[in-house]
């Protein structure tokens, strides 16, 4: 059975949410017992209305930290062409120690070129921002680590140490289900984050994880759909038509399923998790990909209290 604690809430930047709407969401998920709380860090909508941005993702996170004392929160993920990874780091190590050890860091290669060259950022090649990220990670971890980092790489460089730096260690996530992200996540992560998937995808992580020898945790992100019953279920993904093709989904419950979405009644919904469970999830966040729907979420937080 899953968990309530090892699940968590994320909210995406699509529907121009603000700060307070943020807070408010952050104090249900705490209140309720989730464990997690994350923003996911864009700079524009990854679709729709691109004039409808949400307040910037660490911005928010601050808030967060401020107006919650139990949950642990932080980006999934941010990309590293965003910020300089020192000074990265450095925020995450401040908010870290803000909020007694709640924050996770959540990293990433970055995939959203619109998004890059909308606010003047350039936006390299794969290869280059593998080279990016890899380069990151040699200063984000050990400054995480408490450890002075003087490195000189072909795009970034770092000679710094972290103040005020946490008596707790912040958790580093990498997120992505290619083989490179996979095996950076085995020298440097703690978790790798994979979105949506399917049983058979998570076996494959987990065996090839438990292969390196080192202990990593794995888990799944994505939006999921969820009612009562089927036909309500039927009934609400008609009533979001118009958002799900914003989304590039399927209005059918076998059509999200076949694009490895978590979609059912609270019963199918219930195991459809437990499977994932049993293949190597530990941690399940759930994308808030209708937040006005807050319906669906207390269906979901009785479901995994249930």
């Amino acid at each position: 059975m899953v968990a309530i604690g090892d699940c968590g809430l994320m909210l995406e930047p699509q529907q121009g949410m603000s700060v307070q709407e943020v807070i408010d969401w952050g104090a249900y998920a705490e209140h309720r017992g989730y464990g997690y709380i994350f923003r996911s860090d864009h700079l524009l909508p990854t679709n729709g209305n691109m004039d409808r941005d949400s307040v910037e993702c660490w911005v928010t996170l601050g808030a967060l930290a401020a107006t919650t004392k139990r949950i642990r929160f932080g980006p999934m993920v941010t990309p590293i062409g965003f910020r300089n990874p020192a000074l990265l780091t450095q925020m995450a190590c401040s908010l870290h120690s803000y909020s007694k050890g709640r924050l996770l860091l959540g990293v990433g290669a970055g995939w959203y070129k619109k998004e890059y060259l909308a606010k003047g950022y350039e936006f390299p090649k794969l290869h280059v921002r593998h080279e990016q990220l890899i380069e990151a990670l040699k200063i984000i971890k050990p400054i995480l680590e408490g450890k002075r980092v003087d490195f000189r790489g072909k795009h970034y460089g770092a000679n710094t140490v972290c103040y005020p730096y946490p008596r707790k260690r912040a958790h580093l996530i990498l997120g992505g289900g290619s083989s490179f992200v996979r095996r950076a996540a085995v020298k440097y992560a703690d978790e790798l984050n994979l979105f949506n998937g399917a049983p058979a995808d998570f076996k494959q992580l987990k065996q090839q994880l438990s292969e390196s020898g080192r202990r990593i945790e794995i888990s799944r992100a994505g939006p999921f759909f969820l009612a009562k019953t089927t036909v309500q279920l039927q009934r609400k993904l008609k009533a979001k038509l118009s958002l799900l093709r914003t989304w590039n989904l399927p209005a059918s419950i076998d059509g999200l399923m076949k694009r490895k979405v978590l979609c059912g009644d609270v019963d199918e919904f219930a195991s459809q998790l437990n499977e994932l469970r049993k293949a190597g999830v530990d941690k399940f966040y759930f994308d808030l990909f209708d937040p006005k729907d807050k319906e669906m979420v207390d269906l979901l937080t009785y479901t995994l209290k249930d």
